[in-house]
């Protein structure tokens, strides 16, 4: 199972006054987490390795980083029944998203409000997706 989540936004926590930064962060990235206390938490580590080998090959411009404390997603009900990964721009098991991610469940999450490196941030995470899934379905280009 793979899910994509938040992956658009990593401009950093915000400043003293409340305000985000009006541009991404450098050194955002496209994590990778599957929860560690899964009954099949094992596969799901090997699928997220698999994942961010997938982003090393073939994403353009952000590095993917592993975690293991997927929480506060849709996936957590099937977490013990198939081994199973999230797409993030950030760990959402380390800080709070509301703080981090001010356009999340609000009116301001629309597509003028998004940068067109906020845009290539979701790209990798698609190209990261995309590469290890056509990988694990065995398609291969024809020369």
């Amino acid at each position: 199972m793979v899910q994509h989540d938040m992956v658009l936004f990593d401009h950093g926590m915000p400043r003293a006054d409340g305000t985000l930064s009006p541009e991404q962060r450098p050194e955002a990235d496209v994590n990778i987490e599957y929860q560690s206390t899964s009954k099949l938490a094992e596969q799901a580590m090997k699928l997220a390795i698999f994942f961010r080998d997938a982003n090393e090959k073939y994403a353009t411009d952000y590095p993917a980083a592993v975690g293991h404390h997927m929480t506060n997603t849709d996936s957590t009900p099937f977490m013990d029944l198939v081994s199973g990964d999230q797409r993030s721009r950030k760990r959402t098991g380390n800080a709070d998203r509301s703080r981090v991610e001010s356009h999340w469940h609000q009116p301001t999450d629309r597509y003028s409000t998004y940068s067109d490196k906020d845009f290539r941030l979701g790209l990798n995470a698609a190209q990261t997706t995309l590469a290890a899934v056509a990988q694990l379905a065995g398609a291969a280009l024809k020369k």
